[in-house]
């Protein structure tokens, strides 16, 4: 099934980001981790995939365990940095062979160090590129990023504006946000999207701070905003990282409860794998969805 016709079922969706660690042990504690995550019964989990395809295999092995150890509604993060068109075939065929039919496309970060992306030889330069790439595989669904905020490599908000809407036209199915840390900077991009004729799903993507060093780097690396009230709470909670991880919580909770009242399509959570953010927003979510969860799902 591909996830577009969950927003059919379910609204607003409730989704997550998780990234594959580097480790075997990493790995067994995500795993570990995936089974209590279940219980909350996100519609999917999204799967990243590292700089320069770092964690392909990682990425292969934590889909594969979500869409047949657990039977959950996996899409796979697919990047153009690193891979020629025929090494993002192979890509696609392994993940069809998993069952895999659902799929992130994402032009990447270039690996840590390098000043800006360059494409490999025979590989793409911008993610519309890749979706009509994966279009024309057939069989999946596909989802991109969007930036409520702008790229900060874009020359500006309006010029990034018109590269979602032609994202979108090139077979995009529906669109997840980057985290922004202020409603009003969604709502606004929503609302000149529509106004553009984008009718697509456009998910929120929320993602709860740590700490205010760690916030602040984020955003920087994104184009986001960060509220000084926020930053001043961060820090009022000094080396305190209990502290400070539940004014994150707190903060996103907030953000969620404004833009459910607002009827947004579905909140997509930057996880960072920690199951307490999770454990979190949930139940608003599901509130506001009005399903229950049987029990020992």
């Amino acid at each position: 099934m591909h996830i577009r016709e969950l927003f059919g079922i379910y609204r607003p969706l409730f989704s997550i980001e998780l990234y594959p660690p580097k480790t075997p042990k990493g790995m067994e504690s995500l795993k570990a981790r995936l089974w209590e995550i279940r219980t909350f019964a996100p519609e999917y989990i999204s799967v990243t995939y590292g700089a320069g395809g770092s964690t392909r295999a990682g990425t292969l092995a934590i889909c594969d365990y979500i869409r047949n150890r657990l039977g959950m509604h996996v899409a796979a993060h697919l990047t153009c940095v690193a891979h020629t068109a025929p090494q993002i075939g192979e890509m696609l065929a392994a993940l069809k062979e998993i069952g895999v039919d659902n799929l992130v496309a994402l032009r990447g970060d270039p690996p840590r160090g390098e000043g800006g992306f360059t494409p490999p030889p025979g590989g793409y330069r911008h993610a519309i590129e890749l979706v009509r790439h994966i279009r024309r595989a057939d069989g999946f669904g596909i989802a991109v990023a969007g930036y409520p905020e702008g790229h900060p490599e874009a020359p500006d908000y309006a010029t990034d504006v018109t590269r979602l809407v032609e994202k979108v036209r090139a077979g995009a199915d529906f669109v997840i946000s980057q985290f922004f840390l202020e409603n009003a900077a969604f709502l606004r991009w929503r609302d000149d999207l529509r106004r553009r004729g984008v009718d697509v799903p456009l998910e929120a993507g929320i993602m709860p701070p740590l700490s205010a060093e760690q916030i602040t780097r984020f955003a920087a690396t994104c184009g986001s905003r960060v509220p000084p009230a926020l930053v001043r709470a961060l820090e009022r909670c000094g080396d305190d990282r209990a502290a400070a991880a539940q004014v994150g919580i707190d903060w996103a909770l907030q953000q969620i409860e404004g833009l459910l009242a607002e009827g947004v399509d579905g909140i997509h959570l930057y996880a960072l794998n920690r199951v307490e953010a999770i454990r979190a927003v949930e139940p608003l979510l599901r509130k506001a969805q009005k399903i229950e969860v049987p029990e020992g799902f």
